[in-house]
């Protein structure tokens, strides 16, 4: 494993293990500076003097939400996104290059910032609508207090999630130090499930990448040497290393959350990724104890790697995949663009810009919204109207190879990173998956006019 990685998964672990003794402090001043002091460390351990970053994010946000209510989304949206081009091209400015863990602490650090400004914008708009007249329980539930400046570093610096997610919202984090959900929710079980995962998918994600590096594509022998179906296989066999490898992030990260408590709601409220609770509110008003309750970690979950794997469509895989990021990127931006024939380019055009400013996040993410349009039309005038169980059966197959063969493609330019390198593993497979989309397209399109 590479160093990058061993320092990641020391965290990860080191991070696993201090929330059980985390679960233990009763006082909640207490467990909140700890939980903030201890995120501060691993901050500063990954980051150096590099922590600069995530304060000055922090504390022009927490001005931002102080001083403009109405606008602060959008004010915290822009700074914040432009901080962190600025974060991706410091050496331009004379400034050292961050390191590598510093990027995904400021990844999170964006997404939990932006949100908290919507929620505290939300909020307002709440109590102007409402004024004197009584809120139902969701509302009271969607409204938070005006977090002071010190709250707004305590939630930024959590250490829950700080490294790899998963996104939680403030009113998550809140509800975590004044509230007993956490306490009431079995939860050895469900990291036990979790935990019998992690040997496997390190075993392949070793294997796998000793035999299939990915430094291969910059090898001009690959290129030269190989045939169409090895380069082609090359796709595939790099799209499962990095699964693999993000898979076993996103495990990490639930232990840690279902370890220290974060994420817990009476399943009665039907907790989803990235929102927490979204219905029967009034149970949360009343600290809800029936006789058979039941409480899970939904709100946290980041995937379900096997509904990621045998799911049919990239639409319904792309919904599941990272799924409080999703939640995030549904919810503060897909939902807020006013042209809807655009929100779904736009969303994906932010989820490029918030990886980073190379070439291969673009040319990945932007790719997606053009071929979920084609996939539509054979998911829903193709399949979903087959005349025989057969043909849907030959349609999902169909579906799924496309689905595979599209990710593993959009995977692999996705951590080629590099234009000049992109194009020339594209230019080896002859533009393959560009030339069977528009083909898709074209028949797609003679289908329907000979129908018509």
């Amino acid at each position: 494993m590479y160093s990058d990685d061993t320092v990641y998964v020391g965290l990860l672990v080191l991070s696993f293990l201090f929330s059980f003794l985390f679960r233990k402090v009763k006082h909640k001043n207490v467990k909140q500076w700890i939980s903030t002091i201890y995120g501060v460390i691993i901050v500063l351990t990954v980051s150096g003097l590099h922590i600069v970053h995530p304060i000055i994010c922090t504390l022009v946000n927490s001005i931002l939400i102080q001083i403009d209510k109405r606008r602060c989304h959008i004010l915290s949206f822009l700074f914040t996104f432009g901080y962190l081009i600025f974060f991706r091209m410091t050496t331009y400015f004379g400034i050292p290059y961050p390191p590598a863990h510093t990027n995904l602490i400021q990844m999170m650090l964006t997404l939990k910032l932006v949100g908290l400004s919507f929620e505290v914008h939300d909020s307002y708009l709440i109590k102007l609508k409402t004024k004197d007249a009584k809120c139902d329980a969701e509302k009271k539930f969607k409204m938070i207090c005006q977090p002071s400046f010190i709250e707004v570093f305590h939630y930024a610096f959590c250490y829950i999630g700080i490294l790899t997610g998963p996104y939680f919202k403030y009113r998550t984090y809140w509800d975590l130090f004044n509230h007993n959900y956490w306490r009431k929710a079995t939860y050895i079980n469900l990291l036990v499930k979790k935990i019998r995962m992690i040997p496997t998918l390190i075993i392949c994600y070793l294997a796998t990448s000793w035999i299939f590096p990915l430094s291969e594509f910059n090898n001009d022998s690959f290129y030269t040497s190989t045939s169409l179906s090895y380069r082609l296989w090359y796709m595939y066999s790099s799209f499962f290393i990095f699964r693999t490898r993000l898979y076993l992030g996103f495990i990490f990260s639930e232990l840690i959350c279902i370890a220290s408590g974060m994420g817990a709601y009476p399943e009665m409220t039907d907790p989803q990724s990235g929102s927490g609770p979204t219905k029967n509110f009034e149970l949360l008003e009343t600290e809800y104890s029936g006789k058979r309750e039941a409480y899970n970690f939904d709100c946290i979950e980041s995937i379900d790697i096997m509904k990621v794997e045998t799911i049919s469509t990239v639409r319904g895989a792309t919904r599941i995949w990272n799924m409080t990021v999703q939640y995030w990127i549904a919810e503060y931006v897909y939902r807020r663009i006013p042209i809807k024939k655009l929100r779904t380019l736009v969303a994906f055009g932010i989820s490029a810009l918030w990886h980073g400013i190379y070439a291969g996040y673009y040319v990945s993410l932007c790719s997606v919204p053009f071929y979920l349009a084609v996939e539509d039309i054979y998911d829903r005038q193709y399949r979903n109207y087959a005349d025989s169980a057969g043909k849907r059966i030959l349609w999902t197959f169909f579906l799924y190879t496309m689905k595979m063969y599209q990710f593993s493609f959009w995977g692999c330019t996705f951590q080629l990173l590099h234009i000049d390198l992109i194009f020339k593993y594209c230019q080896s497979i002859y533009f393959l998956p560009y030339i069977v989309l528009i083909i898709m397209y074209a028949i797609s399109r003679f289908n329907n006019f000979r129908t018509s």
